[in-house]
């Protein structure tokens, strides 16, 4: 790596003396973040609840369109759907992806995806997502992500975060397939393991079969490290590392009468690396857990375009756009969470505290300005055993840079009105930064925290292999700041509730916004979710039917009850899963085969007229004086997945061969609109269309 990350690193291992071990977690279980603890401490299978959602290396490694990344899993579930087929970037109840954010090992770390440009409008890196996540499915024992309302452990939370945790221990392996190529190596002594896995991409290959890039040339390399240093009955002592960079090339034409679009005329290269490391310690002993993670992460997203000699006297705009910038963003995140459980007649405690450092770059308007935090919490939580049970909690959140303190509370009941139904009911106040950016927006003002009252209701059946879950939610938003022109005497649509650019992907000049006090939002719905799982023949079809519906809108002052579409108001988002695992051993070979799929269906993403510009006049392409009043296609896909495994038995080494396949109808759906200056129209970009991957690998 070419850039201080290194040093945080070093740094970092060199002060290192800290402790956190990770409870050992079987291959086929769901884990709850914050553990069930019993005399042992064990950590226990946490089915799917109502936002919540966890998912272990099975399910990345069979379910369709993962491509071994489980972010790309959660459009099957309810109230989750994504903006591009592009990127992994997560929509949740119709709230702007930006607001999730992502941990490992339960200690924040920055957006940890390569090609963060990937499926946006304006080809610039996101804070929030990227083309595939940079920790492989072959090295991740479980993705979990926790929305609101959120447990009081989890802060700075808007709509949900994203949690990983790396494997114990990997088979060493081989796999080739259409992406790329991935191989690890894992070793053990006794009870301890260490093991390194290494991923280099070769997406072109996918060009050759159709899949259309944009004749753009993409590629991706990581590497990932993990080593047990301490491991026995009590204490255990872990690190770990992740290493990677990413590049997308895109060559203008060469020839005149080649042009199509006014991109052809650039030569455009996007570079990222980025990196992290930490350590994790544990100390367990009968009903006593303390665990300390710490983790340091960064990364750097560069971008630079140049015009193409030839095209240079073509060219007779006054202005250029957003796009047209080269870009350099970077970002650092230190970040320790520290946290103890004690359970005393089946009841529990827990304290804890998180604290991180963190260069932000909304804040310090390009400077390297470093921002503090700090979260400490505490929760009670009754007796599990009983009917009723409930746990209260609360946390505080400071943060150096709007220098607010503020009070979190927390609170779960849960009564069991049978063996088989069981209600709940969860709040959980919270508060999250200001996400708001923009490469071409001016903004000098003092930031305040977005504060949210998160409330579901939950009734859910639970029969063996049957589970049926009905939920009722409601996200309440305030402190959120909306924006006007200087020049402005009208209402005008910039709020960070459209996401990080206010929802508006091009603007080819510079533009002055002021802050105009504080706004409102709110998203509320319901949801059902059904799963059911049947024995056959001695094989397993599995099936599953899920709905959410929703209502996601923002106004632009507190007192208004004049509320507008929010960007990704959808309205609804409904899928249906479908597997069957067939049995087909003979003699000494185990051999299954797996058929997989899915289908995802959702309502349009919104969007604002895109008007062509009059000569100069750029003030024409957005009317910023109205709403998200125009939307795109509803969005649906179907993905499919077949899978073979074969191992005979008593030996260690397996072959795996699969095809998965995204897209399976070639619906190009909708993108997103954009304005070509050369073709002086507006144009509407597709999604990619069929997605086919046929991989082989091997374990031993």
């Amino acid at each position: 790596m070419s850039f201080n990350i290194k040093y945080q690193i070093i740094f970092f291992l060199s002060v290192i003396t800290l402790n956190i071990v990770s409870a050992q977690v079987q291959e086929d279980t769901i884990i709850n973040i914050i553990p069930t603890l019993v005399p042992g401490i064990t950590i226990t299978e946490k089915a799917y609840q109502s936002g919540d959602l966890t998912m272990t290396q099975n399910q990345y490694k069979v379910m369709p369109a993962s491509f071994q990344d489980p972010a790309r899993i959660l459009i099957k579930y309810p109230g989750f759907s994504t903006p591009n087929d592009g990127a992994n970037a997560i929509i949740f109840r119709g709230m702007p992806p930006e607001s999730a954010r992502w941990q490992l090992f339960g200690a924040d770390i920055v957006n940890p995806n390569h090609l963060s440009n990937a499926g946006t409008a304006n080809d610039l890196a996101t804070g929030n997502a990227g083309g595939v996540n940079a920790l492989s499915g072959s090295v991740l024992d479980y993705y979990h992500f926790e929305a609101n309302p959120a447990d009081v452990s989890y802060a700075d939370v808007m709509s949900g975060v994203s949690n990983m945790k790396m494997a114990p221990k990997i088979r060493p392996f081989v796999d080739l397939n259409l992406i790329g190529l991935e191989a690890g190596l894992g070793l053990s002594r006794g009870n301890k393991n260490v093991y390194a896995s290494y991923r280099y991409s070769f997406v072109g290959l996918l060009d050759k079969l159709g899949v259309n890039f944009g004749n753009e040339k993409i590629g991706y390399q990581d590497l990932s490290l993990y080593a047990d240093l301490i491991k026995n009955d009590h204490h255990s002592f872990k690190m770990f590392a992740t290493l990677g960079n990413s590049s997308n090339i895109f060559t203008s034409v060469s020839d005149k009468g080649g042009l199509t679009s006014f991109k052809d005329m650039k030569n455009i290269i996007y570079k990222s690396e980025m990196a992290l490391a930490g350590a994790q310690y544990t100390y367990e002993k009968a009903n006593k857990y303390f665990q300390s993670t710490l983790v340091s992460s960064g990364r750097n997203d560069n971008r630079t375009v140049g015009f193409n000699p030839i095209y240079l006297d073509s060219i007779k705009l006054s202005w250029i756009s957003n796009q047209d910038i080269n870009n350099d963003i970077s970002d650092r995140l230190l970040s320790w969470h520290n946290q103890y459980i004690l359970v005393l007649n089946e009841k529990k405690l827990m304290l804890g505290v998180r604290s991180n450092l963190q260069q932000d770059r909304l804040a310090s308007l390009g400077s390297e300005k470093m921002i503090l935090s700090f979260y400490p919490y505490f929760q009670y939580q009754s007796n599990q055993t009983k009917k009723l049970k409930y746990n209260i909690g609360i946390g505080g959140f400071h943060d150096s840079r709007t220098k607010d303190v503020t009070l979190e509370p927390t609170l779960g009941v849960s009564y069991n009105l049978s063996d088989l139904i069981t209600t709940s009911f969860n709040y959980r106040l919270s508060s999250y930064r200001d996400y708001t950016s923009s490469v071409e927006t001016v903004q000098s003002f003092d930031r305040s925290r977005i504060k949210g009252h998160n409330l579901q209701i939950e009734l859910k059946y639970l029969k063996k292999y049957t589970q049926i879950k009905a939920a009722v939610f409601l996200h309440r938003f305030s402190d959120m700041i909306p924006f006007k022109q200087d020049s402005s005497t009208m209402d005008e649509h910039f709020t960070s509730f459209n996401g990080s650019d206010f929802g508006y992907d091009q603007v080819f000049a510079a533009i002055i916004v002021n802050p105009i006090g504080t706004s409102n939002a709110r998203v509320y719905g319901s949801e059902l979710y059904l799963e059911n799982t049947s024995f056959l023949n001695g094989n397993v079809l599995n099936y599953g039917v899920n709905v959410c519906v929703f209502d996601s809108k923002y106004n632009l002052a507190n007192n208004s009850n004049n509320f507008f579409n929010g960007r990704y108001n959808f309205g609804y988002t409904s899928n249906v899963n479908i597997s069957y695992t067939m049995d087909i051993s003979k003699s000494v070979k185990n051999r299954k085969l797996i058929f997989s799929l899915s289908n995802h269906y959702r309502g349009a993403m919104r969007e604002q007229s895109l008007n062509p510009i009059s000569g100069n006049n750029i003030s024409i392409l957005y009317n910023t004086n109205s709403p998200y009043n125009k939307s795109f296609r509803p969005y649906q896909r179907l993905d499919f997945r077949i899978v073979y495994n074969n191992q005979k038995t008593g030996n260690k080494k397996s072959h795996r061969w699969s095809l998965d396949i995204q897209n399976l109808l070639n619906r190009e759906n909708d993108g997103f609109r954009y304005y070509d200056p050369l073709l002086n129209s507006v144009l509407l970009q597709k999604q990619l269309g069929l997605v086919p991957v046929l991989s082989y690998r091997l374990e031993w």
